[in-house]
């Protein structure tokens, strides 16, 4: 199967979070990057606390959901391929419904 090519402008996006939370679809200047940092759930800063900054294990990596042809953003280590079939399919729905 060949993937669906998307009109210039109108990337889409997903990222699947480590700690097993369903996927989220990423604001639109996110999408296309080979590798973004993603947090998850920061904790409110306090005044004059200092500022931490995001470890690698906070990196994702871009990898293309055939056949719709759709940016995935996996931990790092891990393969887009091996994604749980849930995972894919949640995603998809997503894009079905929103499209």
């Amino acid at each position: 199967m060949t993937r669906r090519k998307q009109p210039w402008g109108q990337q889409r996006g997903w990222i699947v979070p480590a700690d097993g939370s369903p996927p989220q679809e990423l604001p639109q200047q996110m999408v296309g990057h080979k590798v973004i940092s993603w947090p998850g759930t920061m904790a409110e800063k306090q005044l004059a606390e200092p500022a931490t900054y995001l470890a690698s294990k906070d990196s994702y990596h871009r990898h293309v959901l055939n056949p719709e042809g759709v940016s995935v953003y996996v931990p790092e280590g891990r393969d887009a391929e091996s994604l749980p079939e849930s995972i894919k399919s949640e995603i998809r729905r997503q894009l079905k419904g929103q499209s």
